[in-house]
């Protein structure tokens, strides 16, 4: 029996010093939250004692309530306790160069040109942000309290996650992690699936809130438009290409599905600035070339898909 105890099944909000706390009357010297890739809690942690004697003992927690969650109590190493940080670590270091952050705390009714000019000065405009909904439960379709955010360069990610981590909007201190642009369309895509079988509505189309200046959150709806027939060797940045130059929008603005098997399957999503954006874009673009092949593109409207041309 070593000094450390591994604790499985935590909250996303429990702290070292919940876990600390959790072990009252042992003599506890530290304790580690474990955080994936993404910034997000992976319900593991890990605590370290005093003395093998206080681990031993610490095993009589498992199965007690932490919070909201029972959790689970085992024996542990050391080293399984550095590997698991390890990891997290690892791969977040691995996915820097998709130079997108993941913002956690936010407000519920925080809108798009807040977290923008939460970022001035680092290159953020209002396509580069991407407000993160509840995929299921009772909650499905709200605001989650997260957003993702694309920067112009890895550098500029860097930088602005050092000035603003712990920094306020809307009265909410907020924590930012490095993420990828996979991370950020996998909340859309799974956001949309929930919805249509949650408490919403979205007709088809995933809840990706976004915003013009000064509005405020908008789900999904008429500011979605779905491009049907892409090549499947398209990427985000030639799609933002095909609306140019009468509609300039951003790659991050762009969605791309993919099946089981990670391949894009032909189908994607840009979420526009307005509803009267989105439908010009179906007006000027729907059953043009984009490289090969002609695209169709479908706006969602209050009656279902609405056809361009």
């Amino acid at each position: 029996m070593t000094t450390v105890v591994r604790v499985r099944g935590l909250a996303f909000e429990t702290t070292e010093e919940d876990l600390m706390t959790f072990f009252t009357g042992l003599p506890v010297t530290s304790a580690l939250v474990v955080y994936d890739a993404t910034g997000r809690a992976s319900g593991d942690g890990f605590v370290t004692f005093a003395d093998a004697e206080a681990a031993k003992s610490a095993l009589g927690f498992n199965k007690q309530h932490l919070g909201r969650r029972y959790v689970e109590v085992f024996d542990s190493t050391p080293e399984e306790m550095t590997s698991k940080a390890s990891l997290g670590h690892a791969a977040a270091a691995a996915q820097e160069t998709d130079s997108v952050l993941r913002l956690r705390g936010l407000p519920y009714d925080v809108t798009i040109p807040q977290v923008t000019e939460f970022f001035d000065g680092y290159g953020v405009g209002d396509g580069h942000v991407t407000l993160g909904i509840t995929a299921d439960g009772k909650f499905a379709g709200k605001p989650s309290g997260e957003a993702w955010v694309q920067f112009p360069s890895q550098d500029l990610a860097t930088a602005a996650q050092s000035a603003k981590n712990g920094q306020s909007i809307g009265g909410r201190y907020v924590e930012l992690f490095p993420s990828t642009a996979a991370d950020r369309d996998s909340n859309r895509l799974k956001s949309w699936k929930g919805g249509k079988g949650g408490g919403a509505a979205f007709g088809g189309l995933p809840p990706m809130f976004h915003a013009g200046r000064g509005s405020g959150p908008v789900v999904g709806g008429s500011q979605a438009v779905k491009i049907r027939g892409l090549p499947f060797s398209v990427t985000e940045a030639e799609v933002a290409q095909f609306f140019a130059p009468e509609i300039p929008i951003s790659p991050a603005q762009v969605t791309l599905t993919r099946g089981p098997d990670g391949r894009h399957n032909g189908t994607g999503f840009v979420t526009f600035a307005s509803a009267n954006q989105a439908s010009r874009a179906v007006d000027l673009k729907n059953r043009q070339y984009l490289g090969s092949r002609y695209v169709e593109l479908l706006q969602e409207t209050g009656g279902g898909p609405a056809y361009g041309g």
